[in-house]
């Protein structure tokens, strides 16, 4: 079995800053940009990022199935990983730069557009990425030593986006006191997150190709049609009872984290009456997270398997996370100096952080234990099938999430444009109560789901023990 040195953990971590950038950006930027700053309803915001989703998480399973079974001297996931560089540093570019004068269907067009091509070049890298992490570590508490790495650096993406774009790309002017409200900023926003997440593909695609002869050949080869309707492979996967489960917490965890980062430069602004530069700060608390997340999910893991382990990071981050909201809408805010708000949602944002970070990297590792399990029933190491799967619950359920932020912006009928003083207290209330209350609702209702998975670290290791010994038959 595979003992991975921490350097090429690190190189193979690397490349997921590219997915942190597109979510920092997506999430933090580009729905804002769009709605507030371009005019474009809220509505038809959230539905251009639901359907762009929605159409690359679709074709998620073809791009799996693909990885499983191209042959080539660069092996099965690298030419995928390299062919998506260039395509994602192009649409990057052009979301954040729009041409002058659009119509409000044009404007809709150019955002689906390239929203669309985004999100394929992504998945064109994302998807092997994914298989290969689960191809070189198969030890049960290995896997979440080098997930802690990849959402570790996924994170750091999210971090330094976040960081320099409210602070360096955005401050505030004589013109612009919030400068998230100047489109000047936004065309050099694009160019700087096309370039850093295509450098973080390219470094990790050529300093992890030492380990392509090492890796393992495909048992099929590929099959043009069969690769079109791979998108069927998803009812494959969800025979699988304990698979099946991770997947509808998938969904729900990523629906609601949609909706959530959606609304948070919102809330940051029209709530906490934060500048673009303060959310910089406040976005730099998830060096909390990123600092605490691996050794949280490695203990918790640990002492108490990771089924309990993910409950306890639920309930923690969801409890923590939503507490400021909570605090706004019983006035604890009304008076209080700025500094102490400031601090507390600061620490908030950067507890639950670690949190949920930690229960995402629990989730992939209990992804890469289930894979196990369906090698040890059908035989077939079946990788990038089943991170197809997952890469689709996340994106089809994340859209949706933007698609309700944005019917929610037009619920509460925030102004396009308006600066924090113009907005009524009802309206800042109200969005409280959604992203405060009814949200930490929502994110707890999950452990229900949690409940239901059944695979433990004793039964993994049966498993692995008896597939170590038919191999030794061989």
């Amino acid at each position: 079995m595979r003992n991975l040195k921490t350097l090429m953990k690190i190189n193979y971590g690397i490349g997921q800053i590219s997915d942190g950038v597109m979510h920092a950006a997506w999430t933090g930027f580009l729905v804002f940009y769009y709605h507030q700053v371009l005019g474009l309803p809220g509505k038809m915001a959230g539905l251009a990022a639901l359907l762009a989703l929605v159409i690359d998480a679709v074709t998620d399973p073809m791009v799996g199935h693909l990885s499983d079974r191209l042959k080539s001297k660069f092996g099965r996931r690298h030419p995928l990983m390299l062919l998506g560089v260039l395509p994602f540093l192009l649409a990057m570019i052009a979301l954040f730069s729009p041409p002058g004068g659009l119509s409000t269907w044009a404007l809709f067009a150019w955002l689906l557009t390239f929203a669309i091509l985004l999100r394929l070049a992504l998945t064109l890298f994302y998807v092997p990425h994914l298989s290969l992490g689960a191809e070189i570590e198969q030890d049960y508490h290995h896997k979440t030593s080098l997930i802690g790495y990849r959402i570790f650096f996924a994170y750091f993406g999210v971090l330094f986006v976040s960081v320099i774009g409210f602070m360096v790309f955005f401050p505030a002017t004589a013109v612009y006191t919030n400068g998230l409200l100047n489109p000047a900023g936004y065309a050099n926003f694009g160019l700087f997150c096309g370039l850093l997440a295509a450098s973080a593909m390219l470094w990790c695609v050529f300093s992890t190709k030492s380990l392509i002869p090492s890796l393992s050949q495909p048992t099929e080869t590929i099959n043009i049609l069969s690769s079109l309707l791979a998108f069927m492979t998803l009812a494959k996967t969800l025979k699988l009872p304990s698979f099946r489960v991770l997947f509808f917490i998938l969904v729900m965890i990523t629906t609601l984290a949609g909706v959530n980062s959606t609304l948070m430069t919102y809330l940051g602004i029209y709530v906490f009456d934060f500048s673009a530069e303060e959310i910089g700060l406040i976005n730099a608390s998830i060096i909390l997270g990123l600092l605490l997340a691996s050794l949280i999910a490695q203990t918790l893991s640990k002492r108490y398997d990771k089924k309990k382990a993910l409950a306890v990071c639920l309930i923690v981050g969801s409890v923590v996370g939503f507490s400021p909201s909570f605090l706004y809408l019983a006035g604890f805010f009304e008076g209080i100096p700025w500094a102490v708000k400031f601090l507390l949602v600061f620490l908030a944002n950067g507890i639950s952080q670690a949190f949920f970070i930690a229960l995402i990297i629990l989730l992939e590792s209990m992804l890469s234990d289930c894979i196990d399990v369906n090698e040890y029933q059908t035989g077939m190491r079946e990788e990038g099938v089943f991170f197809a799967a997952r890469s689709f619950a996340t994106k089809a359920s994340f859209g949706l999430g933007s698609f309700f932020a944005g019917v929610a912006l037009d619920i509460v009928a925030l102004p396009q444009g308006a600066k924090p003083e113009d907005v009524a207290p009802e309206t800042a209330w109200e969005l409280a109560f959604f992203t405060g209350p009814i949200m930490a609702c929502l994110f707890l209702s999950v452990y229900f789901l949690i409940r239901l998975y059944d695979l433990d670290a004793k039964r993994h290791k049966e498993i692995m023990t008896e597939m170590a010994a038919a191999k030794s038959r061989l």
